[in-house]
């Protein structure tokens, strides 16, 4: 069932082994598995949600509904995974837009979660940040095949981090092929606000 496979990579995260580097190594060989498309820029943007939060998306309680709707209602496909974890700590939790079109939750759900999680997000990118992306590159240059896009992306990302800015969008790759319609939830929210109606 897609929920108890999901259950399992989050468990995964959150008490899989020890050693950092095979956290982040098995978190990216996750990602590929369940989105075949994904590239570097891709695991970069899960991995600073995951360390980032919703911070730099927060807008007022309606604006983020509204759009939660409209992207409901314009999405020419959804994931059928209700529920992944970001990144490889598993802080923050990618709640798919199909929980709602299943009937699952309701947008008004899914939009006071995402305001709460704001109350767990960094006010701003730090260093600590830029070294933490060197540890996850380590182990992405190891991948075999190597990520799509591999060397034009690295060179993107370092170009960004130079600048001090941070934010990157999905790959057209994977935007064409999987699709993502997501909010990311920090886990303590997920856990007491969404997950019990996900949970068969």
């Amino acid at each position: 069932m897609k929920v108890n496979f999901i259950i399992a990579a989050v468990l995964f995260v959150f008490v899989g082994c020890n050693n950092k580097n095979d956290n982040i190594r098995q978190a990216i060989e996750g990602m590929r598995e369940r989105y075949p498309s994904t590239t570097l820029q891709d695991v970069y943007k899960s991995c600073f949600q995951d360390y980032y939060g919703v911070a730099h998306l927060l807008a007022d309680r309606e604006s983020v509904k509204r759009y939660i709707d409209y992207e409901l209602a314009n999405a020419d496909s959804l994931v059928s995974i209700y529920y992944e974890p970001c990144g490889w700590r598993g802080e923050f939790i990618r709640v798919n837009l199909s929980a709602i079109k299943d009937g699952r939750i309701t947008s008004d759900i899914l939009t006071d979660a995402f305001m709460t999680s704001a109350e767990y997000s960094m006010n701003s990118a730090t260093e600590e940040w830029k070294q933490l992306w060197q540890d996850i590159l380590q182990e992405a240059r190891k991948m075999t095949p190597p990520l799509n896009n591999f060397r034009e992306d690295s060179i993107a990302i370092a170009s960004l981090l130079d600048k001090g800015e941070y934010v990157m969008h999905h790959s057209e790759e994977y935007s064409r092929a999987h699709h993502p319609h997501y909010r990311i939830i920090h886990r303590t929210v997920f856990e007491r606000e969404i997950l019990p109606y996900l949970q068969d």
